[in-house]
């Protein structure tokens, strides 16, 4: 038994210590978006998105969703911009997202001029935060895409292995257990009120 103590003692402590980063990332961002009135009154006059160029282009989209990502894909390329994207097609206009921490770009294509444009959205370290909170991986292709939406996944087993890992420390001190009752049943009703009640 002393053996399991140790054992889940330094689980809980350098699952701890390596969770620290994405802990921060994950509750900074979230106090962002639960606060985002505040955050975005400074910067209200100031131009989200600024323009890079435009361009005249032929452009055919396919109609299917694969042969219009593929089509998106061979666009991007030529105009050297690589990374993950999500593209959709609203009426004449074909709307493409490219990812990217520091700078995201936003291109366009309308079909009726014929015109591709390309802007880049004004960064700051907030909007770095919440586009590393809402970063996706898996199905982007890439690499780096999947390295990144890996790391989320063992992010969210370890969190689960903290969580479990705690629970059997706090078990294993008898002089705390009951202040550990107070506390665990306290965030339990809390969570559990809100949930039915809003």
């Amino acid at each position: 038994m002393k053996n399991w103590n140790l054992l889940f003692r330094r689980t809980h402590l350098y699952l701890g210590l390596l969770l620290i980063p994405w802990m921060l990332v994950y509750a900074l961002s979230t106090f962002v978006f639960n606060h985002g009135e505040h955050f975005r009154a400074y910067r209200a006059a100031e131009p989200l998105w600024l323009p890079l160029w435009e361009k005249d282009y032929a452009f055919d989209a396919p109609s299917d969703p694969a042969g219009l990502r593929a089509a998106t894909q061979r666009l991007l390329a030529e105009h050297g911009l690589t990374g993950a994207f999500f593209a959709r097609r609203q009426g004449q206009r074909l709307n493409i997202n490219v990812q990217n921490f520091w700078h995201p770009r936003h291109v366009t294509y309308d079909f009726t001029t014929q015109k591709l444009r390309a802007e880049e959205r004004r960064s700051t370290p907030l909007d770095v935060l919440i586009r590393l909170h809402e970063r996706t991986g898996y199905g982007q292709g890439g690499p780096l895409n999947h390295l990144w939406a890996c790391f989320v996944d063992l992010f969210s087993v370890a969190t689960l292995a903290w969580i479990a890992t705690g629970l059997f420390l706090w078990w294993k001190l008898s002089a705390t257990r009951r202040w550990g009752w107070l506390a665990l049943g306290g965030g339990g009703v809390t969570f559990a009120t809100l949930l039915l009640t809003l």
